[in-house]
């Protein structure tokens, strides 16, 4: 895959240089009880916004409490209904309103209708969310033991979403090992208002020894919409085709069209403790291979023990009605420690 050069030259001064985008920390936040917080705004999201001072580091304000705020510098805004607005901050007439200043004016909008905000100079970098968990166990009496790993990277821009979810869990005992593995690539589009519907790309790969799947690749595309985007939860739903080539154990290469239909929830707090739920669901009856049906679910909460780490819990079920074995369901639920970049 060919990478132009200036993207590359752009990543290497933001590594060389991490501080080369950053703003001046002279952005004023006024707070309902009265205070004044002079600092670099970071970001909001889940409800919090993020500012880096000199006196106090960063800091976390539960954006509820923020009356007004006032920057000299361009900030992209995501509001409740999806439409997105560009622009500086000045000082607002009143509290509970944040005065927009773009090239066709000035507008009042109400802090509460904010979800996201974030400076459009931010880098790739700080775009970028990482999550990964992992759980290693073994029971002496059994001699079995267990290992799983489980990741989640999405990056989001002005007209994009993109996430990589994956998933590894290992049973290894003194009479046989099994393995499950399953990953996910899925790329969501839009056009200025993300709460219209949206365009979706994904493809997947998984295997399951306790169902006999030596391999099941798949890709497909579809239409999809936010039901609810706020900054506490976000709710999707997407439909569309993907066209699969799978092997079961002792059978020839198989190809399908399904239907696909996925559903996604999440929910979270990130004032302390934070904590995230994740949610997803598949359904994907076969077009091409009469009465067979799979599915697939997962479901992950997690809780920050400190800064950056945390206590997860994640489960998962996939199930195939026409399995080349007598096992038509598997799942799994493992805890462990998680860590977020």
């Amino acid at each position: 895959m060919k990478i132009k050069f200036s993207l590359v030259l752009t990543l290497l001064v933001l590594l060389a240089c991490p501080g080369a985008l950053a703003n001046s920390k002279t952005d004023i936040i006024r707070l309902y009880n009265g205070d004044t917080v002079t600092g670099e705004i970071k970001s909001l999201f889940g409800g919090i916004l993020e500012v880096s001072t000199d006196a106090m580091g960063t800091i976390n304000i539960e954006w509820p409490e923020v009356a007004s705020i006032q920057s000299k510098y361009h900030f992209e805004l995501r509001l409740s209904n999806g439409d997105r607005l560009y622009g500086t901050f000045e000082d607002s007439i009143r509290s509970g309103q944040i005065a927009l200043v773009a090239n066709d004016g000035e507008q009042g909008i109400e802090t509460l209708e904010v979800v996201e905000l974030r400076p459009i100079e931010d880098s790739f970098l700080e775009r970028l969310d990482v999550y990964l968990s992992t759980t290693v166990s073994y029971t002496r009496a059994s001699a079995v033991g267990q290992i799983a790993f489980n990741t989640n990277v999405s990056y989001e821009n002005e007209t994009s979403r993109n996430t990589l979810t994956g998933r590894t869990d290992i049973v290894d005992s003194d009479s046989e090992r099994s393995q499950s593995s399953r990953f996910d690539i899925n790329r969501s589009t839009w056009g200025t208002n993300r709460g219209n519907s949206f365009r979706a790309l994904f493809a997947n790969y998984e295997d399951n020894d306790e169902l006999g799947l030596n391999r099941r690749i798949g890709a497909g595309a579809g239409l999809g919409r936010y039901f609810i985007d706020t900054h506490r939860s976000r709710f999707t739903g997407t439909t569309g085709l993907q066209v699969i080539s799978e092997r079961f154990s002792g059978e020839d290469t198989n190809e399908d069209v399904e239907l696909f239909l996925s559903t996604q929830y999440s929910l979270w707090q990130f004032s302390s403790p934070e904590v995230k739920i994740d949610l997803a669901f598949n359904l994907y009856p076969s077009l091409t291979d009469t009465g067979r049906v799979r599915s697939d679910g997962n479901l992950r909460i997690r809780w920050e023990i400190v800064n950056d780490l945390y206590w997860d819990i994640t489960s998962w079920v996939t199930s195939d009605n026409q399995a080349e074995n007598d096992n038509t369901v598997d799942y799994a639920i493992t805890t462990g420690i998680g860590w977020t970049y």
